[in-house]
């Protein structure tokens, strides 16, 4: 045997040993978010703008004076400040600038991930531009850091460009342990946003006028009868 194929073939018996070792299960976190999110519709109603989310998450309320809402992965024992979280919500409308613009979805990326008072930092992980049911879109990904530089969770943001000034919000948060998890997930709630017609606001119905007040009789223009007296 050739001396320099000895290690060639040595690595070519290690590897086909592993191979040949049964491996543990992994989980299909495609298919787990297939299923999870084979759920219900939710839609902010104010505009009309609506996805699909998984049936086990729980609607946590509105957010952004109705402009928006909350929904959450439960977590027996874990207060639902911390639960996986999917925020969708309406941006807007923004105001043009002197040339009758519209701000860019990158300006407005900026005003959508702040880390707010617990998370002073973030990291973009990455950033891409695509179209989503035809309008054009922005996908962010960021890590948050706290005040000591330790990493929090991180956040997946969708932009649509919505008509009349508006700007279509879908983002997942969690930790960084679940996000291979939950990433599909974002992935098919982000492709489900639809627009359906705004309900129209009732009007009531306008007050009936109120009757006419009776008329008092006409005086009598009779003439007084004679008394008979000269």
């Amino acid at each position: 045997m050739n001396p320099a194929t000895k290690p060639l073939l040595a690595i070519v018996c290690l590897c086909a040993g592993l191979a040949a070792q049964p491996q543990s299960p992994q989980p299909d976190h495609a298919t787990a978010a297939q299923k999870a999110a084979a759920g219900r519709a939710e839609c902010v109603a104010s505009v009309g703008l609506c996805v699909t989310v998984p049936a086990s998450w729980q609607r946590l309320g509105n957010v952004f004076d109705d402009l928006g809402f909350v929904v959450a992965e439960p977590h027996a024992g874990v207060d639902s400040s911390n639960w996986p979280q999917l925020t969708i919500a309406a941006i807007g409308p923004l105001a043009a600038d002197e040339n009758g613009e519209l701000p860019s979805l990158d300006s407005v990326v900026d005003l959508v991930l702040t880390p707010g008072e617990t998370f002073t930092s973030a990291e973009t992980l990455q950033r891409s531009r695509l179209l989503l049911n035809g309008a054009e879109s922005e996908i962010v990904r960021v890590q948050f850091f706290d005040k000591s530089g330790d990493a929090g969770p991180i956040e997946d943001v969708a932009l649509i460009q919505g008509s009349d000034g508006l700007v279509y919000s879908v983002a997942l948060r969690c930790a960084p342990e679940d996000f291979p998890r939950l990433e599909p997930l974002f992935q098919q709630t982000v492709q489900s946003w639809r627009l359906r017609p705004v309900a129209a606001t009732p009007v009531a119905p306008p007050l009936p006028a109120p009757a006419p007040a009776p008329s008092a009789p006409p005086a009598s223009s009779q003439p007084k009868a004679n008394s008979g007296k000269p």
